[in-house]
């Protein structure tokens, strides 16, 4: 069993043996056959790239036959976009191994032939896109058929060779905004031939239903094309946002033009008459219609924001209406105050030349022109409101957004106005008002006025007539008219007059009545003037110290009475008669002194008048010395006949409660000229009261 177990472990270790030499041999093995599958792979591989190889070889004669194909004989388009294809995977190939300098002459040749072939078939395909896009050109019959190929296989190919389609899209963009323009010049000459009608039968919302359906119309053919030819390029998109913002600014200032005719014109005045303002209601449909069929191109390019240069749109048209109808309210003021201003004239000329028969074809002429410029305010304003009301409730979504701000540029339209009329009334004025008028600084029709008034003025004074007519209508503003178009406002903007704006009705009434006070102030002292400078002449055009006993009152008298009869008739046409409060609730009067205030009524303006013109008196005879007692004596019956038979003729009539301080005053005065006259005389003789009496009887 022992040498039977020695002889076992001697097999064992030559088996061992055995197997590992065969193990070693399988590792050999393994690793030759490994170092064969790299060889095999490296010549998979190589066999790849030699097909690669003859496919880019084989690519410049198959692209040289595509290149010079005509269109009669050129190949199927699915053949073409194969050939090109291929072309597209061998240029990797070529551009390695055909680059300028190589050893692969091959190659270089094949490289050479291919671009060669390709800049005719990108010729080809870029003149079929272009005519595709533009749509129009005429191209020749090879450059439309490209191949046989669409427009979109043509523009996939062309990308694919990364070839820049940016001029296509330049082209395509320029040719569709031509033909956008042409809509918009076809509906410029169909709205010419519309303006030749009047614009009551004019219907605006159809005209805008056509200028949507050609100018919109085309816009959406083009968005369309536009998306469908170039949605793989990545510039296009901007493009296309750029297009819309140009296209469209023109259509907006097309409509601005139509329907905000007036929002870029610098000259105010020559905005349209009120026959050619648009309907409000006619105006706002047609914006409503534009809103509405611009929401689909809004959603289609919300970039461009069409939506808010749309109500920008509005709001300048609505605006522009505002403003033209504000234009057109001034105009109607300022022709109503040149007529007026000619009837002063005239009521002038007639008491210069103490006509009779002009004076009673004068007699109710400034009345007449009171109440037609009142009425022209007062109907002009109503007129306005109503419009702007038809703006708010026509489409009130269309102004919702700006609605506060269309309320304050009401409300400041109408502060202008005001003050822009009180700035024309009072021109000439030595005195302001306080507070001054602050009239807007843009030329409109009553800033205007105010220009060639004031240089009018500093030439030629206005008619005194001329001023009653104006104080009256400015104590018309104080009283009714401001109150009533801050009550409308108040009525329409009740959220803005609760918050604020530039109509203040106090600071305004405060200001219509202090230029009443002024121009009634201006009108007294005027006429006071004029009296004064009589009175002056008279005595000291007289030698006293000559002076023979009197036998008649001098014509001084006469001249007065005379000037005191044209301010009467002039007062009792425009002004009341009774008295008028201070405005404070109370009536002050004072008991004497030559110038107390001066209110809006006949009685006042006559006693303001008289007490100047006394006080006057007054003040020039203590400038003279009476050397003798003719003189005093003749002095003294002037005054007497002043008093008796001339004042009296024009006191206060003593139905007012003024009516007694005025009298009181004016006979104070009327006693301190007398006094005066005996002062400055030598020999205050005084005259036999019957000898007086006499001379005065024969008047």
């Amino acid at each position: 069993m022992r040498e039977a177990s020695a002889a076992m472990r001697t097999r064992c270790d030559a088996l061992r043996e055995s197997a590992l030499r065969a193990k070693a041999l399988s590792e050999r093995t393994q690793e030759r056959l490994s170092a064969r599958r790299e060889v095999v792979e490296q010549l998979r591989g190589v066999r790849g790239l030699i097909g690669k190889l003859s496919a880019s070889l084989r690519s410049a004669p198959a692209l040289e036959a595509l290149a010079n194909a005509s269109a009669a004989t050129a190949t199927e388009g699915e053949d073409a976009r194969t050939t090109i294809a291929e072309y597209v995977e061998a240029k990797e190939v070529l551009d390695a191994l055909g680059a300028e300098g190589s050893d692969a002459i091959a190659f270089v040749r094949a490289k050479k032939r291919c671009d060669a072939a390709m800049e005719k078939i990108v010729a080809v395909l870029k003149a079929r896109a272009r005519a595709s896009a533009i749509g129009g050109d005429e191209d020749d019959g090879a450059s439309k058929s490209a191949f046989g190929m669409s427009d979109e296989v043509c523009l996939e190919l062309l990308s694919a060779l990364k070839v820049s389609q940016d001029e296509l899209v330049d082209d395509f963009l320029m040719s569709r905004k031509k033909k956008l323009d042409d809509a918009i010049e076809a509906s410029r000459k169909s709205f010419a031939e519309l303006a030749s009608t009047p614009v009551s039968e004019r219907n605006l919302k159809d005209f805008m239903s056509a200028l949507n359906q050609s100018f919109l119309g085309e816009f959406s053919n083009a968005s369309e094309a536009f998306e469908k030819l170039f949605s793989n390029v990545n510039s296009a998109r901007n493009a296309l946002v750029k297009f819309t913002k140009d296209a469209f600014g023109e259509y907006f200032a097309f409509i601005r033009e139509i329907y905000a005719p007036h929002v870029d014109k610098t000259d105010m005045i020559a905005a349209s008459s009120s026959a050619d303002l648009l309907n409000p209601k006619q105006l706002m449909c047609a914006m409503g219609t534009m809103a509405a069929d611009l929401a689909s191109v809004h959603r289609s390019v919300p970039e461009a924001a069409l939506g808010d240069r749309a109500v920008e749109t509005i709001e300048r048209a609505v605006r522009s209406r505002v403003g033209a109808a504000f234009m057109c309210l001034e105009r109607d003021l300022v022709r109503e105050l040149d007529a007026t201003y000619v009837a002063a004239k005239a009521v002038s000329a007639a008491a210069a030349n103490r006509a009779s028969g002009a004076d009673a074809a004068t007699s109710k002429s400034l009345l007449h022109r009171f109440i037609a410029l009142s009425d022209t305010l007062l109907t002009s304003v109503q007129t306005l409101l109503s419009d702007v009301e038809s703006l708010m409730d026509e489409r009130p979504i269309l102004i919702s957004s700006w609605r506060e701000e269309f309320a304050y540029a009401v409300r400041g339209h109408f502060a202008s106005l005001i003050h822009a009329l009180v700035s024309r009334l009072i021109v000439g004025s030595p005195i302001a008002p306080n507070p001054a008028p602050n009239p807007t600084p843009l030329r409109t029709p009553l800033a205007v006025a105010v220009d060639e008034a004031r240089e009018s003025s500093s030439k030629t004074p206005p008619p005194p007539s001329f001023l009653l007519v104006c104080a009256r209508m400015c104590a018309f503003l104080h009283t009714s008219a401001t109150k009533h178009i801050a009550d409308a406002l108040t009525k329409m903007f009740p959220a803005s007059s609760a918050m604020g704006g530039s109509f203040s009705l106090d600071e305004t009434r405060a200001m219509c009545e202090s230029a009443s006070h002024v121009l009634l102030m201006w009108y007294v002292e005027q006429s006071a003037q004029r009296i004064s400078f009589m009175i002056r002449k008279s005595l000291t055009a007289v030698d006293w110290s000559k002076a023979r006993e009197p036998r008649e009152v001098r014509p001084l008298a006469d001249y007065i009475a005379d000037d005191l009869a044209t301010i009467e008739n002039e007062c009792a046409q425009v002004l009341d008669v009774g008295e008028i409060d201070s405005g404070d609730g109370s009536t002050s009067f004072v008991a004497d002194g030559a110038f107390t205030p001066v209110r809006s009524t006949q009685s006042s303006v006559m006693c303001a008048v008289i007490k100047r013109a006394v006080k006057s008196y007054v003040e020039c005879v203590r400038c003279q010395t009476f050397h003798t007692k003719f003189a005093f004596q003749q002095v003294s019956l002037d005054v007497r006949y002043l008093a008796e038979r001339v004042l009296f003729r024009f006191m206060p009539s003593g139905q007012f409660e003024s009516d007694v301080y005025e009298r009181r005053a004016i006979e104070i005065l009327l006693k301190e000229l007398r006094s005066a006259c005996e002062l400055r005389a030598c020999d205050p003789t005084p005259m036999d009261k019957a000898v007086g009496d006499r001379i005065l009887e024969k008047i």
